[in-house]
């Protein structure tokens, strides 16, 4: 294998997706299950190991294509004599992000609970995203369902564990579930609060709660369409690369996409906070709203004065 070729391998690995390199794992994960089932008994014992690691193969080799990033980043705070960014600079932004947003649902959490009023959003034209789409009703749904499960694990697994000190511990590790799951659901909930995007004078306010943020200038906006396809499938037909875009949805599926200038100073002012990380070099932004005809007239219309 050349060099030229390891290089096209790490470079592919750089533009997927960590759900990617998930479903990868967990493909692995069925493979490999398939075939300690279908080896003799007496190899069975020396594929379990592997059971374990080979579906961490494709994170440690996503990590790896991002160590030029990575070395980058360390070189720059040992330049600024930045201590503190040192060792975050050799981890994944994803998993940095993945600590930030942890955070902001604590903090929304303990929001929710002082009954603190969400941030007021700017002066514009709201454009809502939860008036017909299901995320209430999903929030209802894993709120009872994670509410549910105490009483179900409390009088389920006594059943199937007899060992008390494994019980206990099942218990602890169930109840701490539920506590993290109602802590960022609820903490969730508080940062979308009344659910919009605004439009003002200046550019489109784009927020989904402690995930995505971003001010989008109108003179970045090359066009503003409809979306009636899956977000692969309409990169496809239409030659964009997806990982040069972004989806913008509590849960739904997109109905609209901005479609972002690519040269001059309008590709680098577009900046986009999302799972903690910052985005640029983006070609679109997938998005939902209720009324995705009526973003099109307005940004068209904005754009137009």
């Amino acid at each position: 294998m050349t060099a030229a070729t390891v290089s096209q391998y790490a470079e592919r690995l750089r533009t997927m997706s960590w759900r990617d390199m998930a479903k990868c794992a967990w493909l692995i994960l069925l493979a490999m299950m398939t075939l300690k089932l279908l080896v003799p008994a007496s190899l069975g014992d020396g594929v379990r190991p592997l059971i374990l690691i080979a579906p961490l193969l494709p994170f440690i080799a996503k990590d790896l294509s991002h160590w030029p990033d990575a070395l980058a980043r360390l070189r720059a705070a040992l330049a600024d004599r930045a201590w503190r960014r040192v060792l975050a600079a050799c981890w994944p932004p994803e998993l940095i992000g993945l600590l930030r947003i942890d955070g902001a649902m604590r903090a929304g959490f303990l929001n929710w609970l002082r009954r603190r009023p969400q941030p007021v959003p700017p002066a514009g034209e709201a454009l809502t995203y939860l008036e017909r789409g299901p995320y209430r009703t999903a929030v209802a749904i894993v709120l009872f369902s994670t509410l549910f499960e105490l009483p179900l694990d409390a009088a389920l697994m006594p059943l199937l564990v007899k060992d008390a000190g494994t019980l206990h511990l099942l218990h602890l590790l169930v109840a701490l579930g539920c506590i993290s799951t109602l802590v960022w659901l609820l903490g969730d909930r508080w940062h979308i609060g009344r659910g919009c995007h605004v439009l003002t004078a200046a550019g489109l306010e784009l927020r989904i709660g402690a995930r995505t943020s971003a001010t989008i200038p109108l003179d970045a906006i090359a066009d503003c369409r409809r979306v009636d396809l899956p977000v692969a499938d309409w990169c496809r037909r239409h030659g964009v690369e997806r990982h040069k875009t972004l989806l913008v949805s509590p849960l739904d599926k997109p109905n609209a996409i901005l479609i972002l200038n690519t040269s001059g100073h309008t590709s680098s002012a577009v900046r986009l906070t999302h799972m903690g990380v910052e985005r640029t070099g983006l070609d679109g932004v997938f998005l939902y709203v209720d009324r995705p005809d009526r973003l099109m007239h307005l940004v068209r219309s904005k754009r137009q004065e």
